[in-house]
């Protein structure tokens, strides 16, 4: 085990720190020093009231606000409807061509990464119509953007169905050996 460090003889202690080196080498809270202390601690003790508040809701509750939030984002834009209808297709497809685990899990994961998006995209898109006219030149740069994370997506995901159908395709047609 290392031995502990003496403290440095002739070190100014920091203000509001009583170094006392005769027996203890830990400082001591000297609130005479530093009045002020005290009140910046107690700036720590409970979070303002705009804080998040997150972690107070149970499970249930948080599982509740998603699915509500997922219900608010399907009814409030089509282009769900479009992704779903696509990827049911790609699907179907994969599971004629008996698509092994891994293509599943990368098709899934791909998904996925599509339905992120876009609800990224309505949570600014809502937000942005919420602030009054959504093509004020910040807001309409906001959901943009939000709607590149979309095109990301979607281009992700239609690299990863196209692999991994067409190697399932070669398999199946001996393209390959």
């Amino acid at each position: 085990t290392a031995e502990p460090v003496p403290p440095q003889q002739g070190a100014p202690a920091p203000e509001g720190l009583d170094v006392d080196s005769t027996t203890d080498p830990q400082p001591q809270y000297n609130p005479e020093l530093d009045p002020g202390l005290d009140a910046r601690l107690a700036e720590w003790e409970s979070p303002p009231p705009w804080a998040a508040r997150a972690g107070r809701r149970n499970f249930r509750a948080k599982l509740a606000a998603g699915l509500r939030g997922l219900k608010y984002a399907v009814r409030g834009d089509s282009s769900f409807f479009a992704h779903a209808y696509r990827g049911l297709l790609i699907a179907l497809t994969a599971a004629m061509l008996g698509v092994g685990p891994m293509g599943w899990c990368l098709l899934v994961l791909a998904g996925t990464l599509v339905l992120i998006a876009e609800l990224t995209h309505s949570a600014i898109d809502t937000l942005a119509r919420a602030q009054g006219d959504p093509e004020e030149p910040a807001l309409k740069v906001a959901r943009e953007i939000a709607t590149a994370g979309v095109l990301v997506g979607v281009v992700a995901f239609a690299a990863v169905s196209i692999t991994v159908l067409a190697l399932k395709l070669g398999e199946l047609l001996s393209w390959w050996e």
